[in-house]
């Protein structure tokens, strides 16, 4: 796992909790159902129902940070400044139908793939996703359908910067 304090900027993923977190780790199968961005002064910016939030990074205790991920500071204010905008955006509970969908083998992710490229709402790994664009890093390059990055998608990334996978 990798350890350490993470910089503003960083984004970091942990198990996730509850329904929802089950739902995502199952619907892709991994460890993460969670995703944050770190802001400073130990807060954290996450998608939450019902709204984008502050909230403590301890409230994650097993987060795993990308603590491998080369940003300038100009970038990590780029990202802190975004994640800060996004407050308050409307959580995106239509993602969860869709990761149902999945689980259930009624649809693929090629499927939903345009339906959840004109959704404006957001959950967890969105978030992170459109805060990095803003900063000009591109997470969803790659993916097999980059508008449905997820939090596995995320611990992959950390994961290919050579820090061990949680489990």
């Amino acid at each position: 796992m990798a350890t350490g304090t993470p910089q503003p900027g960083a984004f970091g993923v942990s198990h996730g909790s509850g329904m929802v977190g089950e739902l995502i780790r199952h619907a892709t199968e991994s460890w993460a159902g969670h995703a944050f961005i770190y802001v400073g002064q130990g807060m954290i910016i996450e998608g939450a129902p019902p709204a984008t939030r502050l909230a403590p990074a301890a409230s994650h205790d097993d987060a795993v940070w990308n603590l491998g991920e080369k940003l300038t500071d100009t970038q990590r204010a780029a990202i802190v400044a975004r994640a800060h905008a996004l407050v308050g955006r409307p959580y995106d509970y239509g993602a969860y139908i869709g990761f149902a969908l999945e689980v259930l083998g009624l649809k693929s992710g090629k499927e939903l793939a345009p339906v959840f490229r004109r959704d404006t709402w957001r959950v967890c790994s969105a978030d992170v996703a459109d805060a990095y664009a803003f900063a000009g890093i591109d997470l969803t390059a790659g993916l097999k359908y980059p508008n449905l990055v997820s939090p596995a998608d995320l611990l992959n990334r950390i994961v290919a910067q050579g820090q061990a996978a949680p489990g």
